[in-house]
């Protein structure tokens, strides 16, 4: 039986949406936004769902196992069965950011990344990080302009000079002619 929100003061942070109702016994498919860290979702000790402004549903997961196709079958404690699953279809989850394991200093959470303001070196503004996107041996940084174009920087040290967390901001160096050739 699930229970009313309450107001939760800790930062949240979204890190997936529910894609469906699984089974007959209150599974759901859960589809993470942490593409980066996606195991993350497994180390995680509890989910909220938005009720209202501020205001929260603790989501306790039972068990957590990885979906065909993608994504994670979770069995929270508060859903009894498929009737309560479907009333989660296409909520998003929130992860309060204390619950989140301590990372290396040159690591980033991908949550933390987004909304950053992309900048230059002379501070020249280029857009805001609204995504990242893995491919091959590295990420790609989805950049969105002021036009609502997007555009895509590799996650390397000769491309990204800075993230700033405190300032909320990347610098960047795109190699001459990259952001010319995505237009």
């Amino acid at each position: 039986m699930m229970s009313a929100g309450h107001p939760v003061s800790g930062k949240k942070w979204p890190v997936g949406r529910v894609a469906r109702a699984h089974g007959m016994k209150g599974e759901v498919k859960v589809l993470p936004y942490l593409v980066q860290n996606i195991d993350l979702l497994r180390e995680l000790p509890r989910f909220y769902r938005r009720r209202g402004r501020g205001v929260f549903e603790v989501l306790t997961p039972e068990s957590i196992r990885e979906a065909p196709g993608g994504g994670f079958l979770i069995k929270f404690h508060e859903i009894a069965d498929r009737a309560e699953a479907e009333t989660l279809h296409g909520e998003e989850l929130f992860a309060e950011e204390s619950d989140f394991p301590p990372r290396a200093e040159d690591e980033y959470y991908v949550f933390e990344l987004l909304g950053l303001r992309v900048e230059l070196p002379d501070g020249s503004f280029l857009g805001e990080v609204v995504g990242l996107m893995p491919v091959g041996p590295y990420e790609l940084l989805e950049i969105r302009r002021p036009d609502r174009k997007t555009f895509y920087l590799p996650m390397v040290e000769d491309v990204i000079r800075e993230i700033d967390l405190e300032h909320k901001k990347v610098v960047v160096t795109p190699q001459e002619g990259l952001l010319e050739a995505q237009e």
